[in-house]
């Protein structure tokens, strides 16, 4: 291109390449000239003006002119090229499609909302186990189809169990869940929703000494809401931090985010949920997680004794279908979902029934 744009012009187009044998016996013995043919618009001339530099290298250049029109060929075959692979793909789409839809056992009439739930980043096997469910239920009753789904979904996301505190009972309440999903924040909204809102004594453990400023981070929603914060630095420690909150209605304790594969900090947190006693244990996750991140985090913290979901970064998700995903998954109830950053006001109790619209109104046909 250096070569052609040189000689033609920085509009010279590369129109074909060649390789050319040199001549006599004593070519056959040589390696082979490389023919470019290219054109450019010179001139206005209606005839070809043929040109031949042999270059250095021993590569041949044929450098041609053409008229106007040479540019608005090429943009047509330019374009009709795409076109072909345009179609080309649709159709290995359309193809592929066709063999899978083979292959899921549904009723033709019942694939709009299969793939609407698989859109929605439902898995793929969890959304055809709903969609085989719905269906067997519609075929039973007379209710239609979509109020079937409708009632395999509500069953699927099962009735929130938020946290519930009696005044004179002190519960212990531990969040655990992988780094940067959202835990310190999330145990700061509900807080303030439990010592501002309802009025409730707080205390406030933290056990995450690990991550650089994550001490600070709490300590300043501590000031805020000018509640009592206490740091432990191994779960020992946490038995006489909570004779500190002996007072409390409920004592919230933050913990460092786990590794998948850190087999330590797995004895760690269960020594800390023994120690404490604790009531409560919330699994936090991220709703911009993949399938397979959720799957592995719900299958390293498969060593808790039980547990909530609360789903964070909702705001930021395309779509709810990774709540389903790790409610199939784990089998353990909703708790809360959270919605943004401010404290207190984006965290609400995870409603089965908005969560239900908002999974429908993706799956409207």
């Amino acid at each position: 291109m250096q070569k052609v744009k040189a000689e033609m012009g920085k509009d010279a187009l590369i129109l074909s390449t060649r390789k050319v044998r040199q001549k006599g016996i004593m070519g056959w013995f040589k390696r082979p000239l490389i023919e470019v043919v290219a054109a450019a618009d010179e001139s206005r001339e209606e005839n070809f003006i043929p040109r031949r530099v042999m270059s250095a290298n021993a590569t041949s250049y044929a450098l041609l002119g053409r008229q106007d029109d040479t540019s608005r060929v090429l943009e047509k075959l330019e374009a009709q090229i795409a076109n072909m692979g345009e179609m080309l793909d649709k159709l290995t789409s359309s193809l592929k499609a066709t063999e899978g839809r083979a292959d899921l056992n549904i009723k033709h009439e019942y694939i709009p909302y299969y793939e609407m739930l698989v859109k929605n980043e439902v898995n793929e096997d969890i959304a055809k186990d709903i969609i085989q469910k719905a269906g067997l239920l519609h075929e039973r009753s007379s209710a239609d189809f979509k109020r079937c789904l409708e009632q395999v979904l509500m069953e699927r996301i099962g009735p929130s169990r938020p946290l519930e505190v009696s005044p004179g009972r002190r519960k212990v309440v531990i969040f655990v869940g992988p780094t940067g999903v959202g835990k310190t924040t999330s145990l700061a909204k509900l807080a303030a929703i439990f010592s501002i809102q309802k009025q409730m004594r707080v205390g406030l453990i933290t056990a995450d000494t690990y991550r650089i400023a994550a001490v600070d981070q709490l300590k300043i929603y501590a000031e805020i809401m000018e509640l009592p914060l206490s740091i432990v630095y191994s779960p020992r420690e946490v038995v006489d931090a909570l004779e500190e909150h002996n007072d409390k209605d409920v004592v919230f304790i933050d913990t460092a985010g786990k590794s998948i594969r850190d087999r330590a900090q797995e004895k760690e947190i269960l020594e800390l949920i023994s120690l404490s006693k604790a009531d409560e244990v919330y699994l936090v996750l991220s709703c911009n997680t993949s399938y397979s991140g959720c799957l592995n985090i719900i299958r390293s913290y498969s060593f808790l004794p039980d547990y909530k979901l609360l789903f964070t970064k909702v705001d930021e998700a395309s779509s709810y279908g990774i709540i389903l995903n790790c409610r199939h998954i784990s089998g353990r109830p909703l708790s809360y979902i959270a919605t943004g950053q401010s404290v207190p006001d984006d965290i609400e109790v995870a409603d089965p029934n908005k969560l239900l619209s908002c999974i429908m109104k993706r799956v409207e046909v």
